[in-house]
C-alpha cells in the first residue's frame, strides 16, 4: 500500500546537485571500463590455458554484481537530471504514478548491490575458511572437490537467489521507487510513499541490515585474537583479497551511516542541528562509493601491481 507521507517538501526539495550528479556519472563510467579491464584480463588468462585461482573466479563474480550496480546508478543519474523527482509538485503528489524507469533501475540497483555485498563477504569468508582449512583439504582430493563444488552452489545461491528474492517480493508490494534522496544519491531505491516503519524495514531488508550485520560480525573476528585473514605466508593476492574487502566496506559506510541517522530521526523525532548539513556532506561521498566499488577492484588488482 502506498500513501502519501511526504507532508512537508524542505528536506527533498534541490537536496541532490549537479555535482551530486556528474559524480555518479563520471564515477559509474570509470567502474564499467575497470569491469571492462576486469573482464579483458581474467578473459586473457582463460585463452593461454592459466589457472585462475578461486579468489579470482569470485572476483569475476562480484565484478558482475559491480557492473550492473554501476549501469543502475548511471542510468538512475541520467534519469534524476532529466527528471522532476525532486520537484515540489512530485514531492507532494507522492509519486502516486508509477514511473517504470525509476522502479527498473531501482530493481537493477537493490539486486546488485546487495549481490555485490554478498560477493565481497564471501570472499572474505573464503580465504579465511581456506587458510584454516588447507592441511585437510590437501589429504582428500575427491571429498576436496566435492566440498569446493557445494560451496560454490552456496555461494551463487546467496549472492543470486536471495538477492533476487528478496527483490521481486520489494517490486511486487510496490515497495521500489523514488526515495528522494533520504537514503540513496542521484537513483531510486525504497519509496518515499510507504511508512516511516516500512521504509526502515525495507531499506534494512534491502540491503543495509545485511551491511550491518555481517560489518558487526567481521568487526568481532578483527578484535578477537584470530585475524580475518593470517597474513603471514600469504600470497600476494590474498592480501589483496583482503584490502578488497575493508575498502568496499568504507565505500558503503557512507550510505550506511546515512540510514542510521534517517531511522533515528524517523523513528525517535531526535534531530541534530547539523542533521542537514552532515547528510548533505555524506550524500556527497555516497555518489562517489556506491558507484566506484568495480573501480577500486580493477585499481587493486590490475592498476598498482
Amino acid at each position: 500500500m502506498v500513501h502519501n507521507y511526504t507532508n512537508f517538501t524542505g528536506e527533498y526539495i534541490k537536496k541532490v546537485t549537479e555535482i551530486d550528479i556528474a559524480v555518479t556519472i563520471t564515477t559509474c563510467c570509470l567502474s564499467i571500463i575497470g569491469a571492462v579491464i576486469i573482464f579483458i584480463n581474467l578473459g586473457r588468462t582463460y585463452k593461454r590455458g592459466e589457472h585462475i585461482s578461486e579468489p579470482m573466479k569470485l572476483l569475476l563474480y562480484l565484478t558482475i554484481a559491480d557492473i550492473f550496480s554501476a549501469i543502475g546508478f548511471l542510468f538512475g543519474a541520467i534519469r534524476f537530471l532529466y527528471g522532476d523527482d525532486i520537484s515540489p509538485e512530485k514531492v507532494l503528489a507522492c509519486h502516486l504514478e508509477n514511473d517504470s524507469g525509476c522502479i527498473a533501475q531501482s530493481f537493477l540497483t537493490t539486486m546488485s548491490s546487495m549481490s555485490s555485498f554478498w560477493w565481497t563477504s564471501i570472499i572474505a569468508f573464503h580465504l579465511l575458511w581456506n587458510s584454516t582449512d588447507t592441511d585437510q583439504s590437501r589429504s582428500f582430493n575427491q571429498s576436496e572437490h566435492t566440498r569446493k563444488g557445494i560451496q560454490m552452489f552456496v555461494y551463487h545461491l546467496l549472492s543470486w537467489a536471495v538477492p533476487g528474492a528478496i527483490t521481486i517480493t520489494a517490486m511486487a508490494k510496490g515497495i521500489l521507487g523514488s526515495d528522494l534522496s533520504v537514503g540513496s544519491g542521484a537513483w531510486c531505491w525504497i519509496s518515499a510513499c510507504l511508512s516511516d516503519n516500512e521504509r526502515t524495514i525495507w531499506m534494512a531488508v534491502s540491503g543495509k541490515g545485511w551491511e550491518i550485520l555481517i560489518s558487526k560480525r567481521k568487526h568481532a573476528q578483527v578484535d578477537s585474537s584470530t585475524p580475518l585473514i593470517p597474513t603471514s605466508n600469504r600470497p600476494n593476492e590474498d592480501i589483496r583479497f583482503m584490502y578488497l574487502w575493508l575498502i568496499e566496506l568504507c565505500l558503503r559506510c557512507f550510505g550506511t551511516v546515512r540510514f542510521i541517522m534517517a531511522a533515528i530521526k524517523r523513528h525517535t523525532g531526535y534531530r541534530s542541528v547539523h542533521y542537514e548539513d552532515v547528510d548533505i556532506y555524506l550524500m556527497h561521498f555516497q555518489c562517489f562509493g556506491d558507484s566506484a566499488q568495480a573501480l577500486c577492484s580493477c585499481l587493486i588488482f590490475f592498476g598498482f601491481r
